[in-house]
């Protein structure tokens, strides 16, 4: 004989097909403001409010939320046109350098005062008269291999071994970094690797945009083969 249903499992039988319906039917609630005034959902801070009130708060939630993302769309809008400006100045800065001197003290000046860095180093890949110079084949710089044959920057975190390299003394004090392959494009050969540090961990991070150090990489790197090649 087959049991039947106890009151328990209608009611749920029933909650389940009122919500169906209603998931069907979202316009069935049109024409019943009145209702609609006295249905009452859970509040999360206790309580139970009607369901229009509850959508006027989701609504200003909602509302609240979209102001906190445009002011934040605003900030970050300032600071690329600031960070922008700041760049320009410092292409032009290069462009017009007179030697490979000069130009690696203006790129370390711009570095430090507009882009925040407390650190910058600089290798040079290959046999020049320079301290900066290195061997490509170098041990030293089989850490850096996957970020050069990617030839992208490489934005926070780095490995002791490649802050000492780069940073010497300094490198204990480096918390955050990029590091920036010197390359005009991703089918150049790199003419050396750039080192920025920060004592901040919060300065330099993976989710940080790179179009504008990429860029400036790439300018870098075509004025620094110029004056290598005099």
């Amino acid at each position: 004989m087959k049991e039947s249903s106890t009151p328990k499992a209608k009611a749920e039988s029933s909650e389940e097909s009122v919500a169906a319906y209603l998931e069907v039917h979202p316009e069935f609630f049109e024409g019943r403001e009145k209702l609609l005034e006295k249905l009452h959902i859970p509040h999360a801070t206790g309580g139970a409010v009607s369901l229009v009130e509850r959508q006027v708060q989701h609504l200003r939630e909602r509302n609240n939320e979209l102001q906190r993302h445009l002011q934040h769309l605003a900030r970050a809008a300032r600071n690329n046109e600031l960070l922008l400006e700041q760049l320009q100045v410092l292409i032009l800065q290069l462009i017009t350098s007179e030697n490979i001197d000069e130009a690696l003290a203006v790129l370390e000046k711009g570095l430090r005062e507009d882009f925040h860095a407390d650190f910058v180093a600089l290798r040079l890949f290959g046999d020049w008269d320079r301290p900066e110079a290195i061997e490509p084949t170098a041990p030293e710089l089989a850490s850096f291999a996957r970020t050069m044959d990617r030839k992208q920057p490489v934005c926070g975190y780095i490995t002791p071994e490649q802050k000492q390299f780069l940073f010497g003394g300094a490198a204990t004090k480096v918390t955050s970094s990029i590091l920036l392959p010197l390359c005009e494009s991703r089918h150049d050969a790199c003419l050396g690797l750039l080192g920025i540090g920060s004592i901040d961990p919060k300065r330099f991070h993976p989710e940080m945009g790179t179009v504008f150090v990429s860029h400036l990489g790439a300018v870098a790197t075509r004025i620094l083969r110029a004056h290598l090649a005099v």
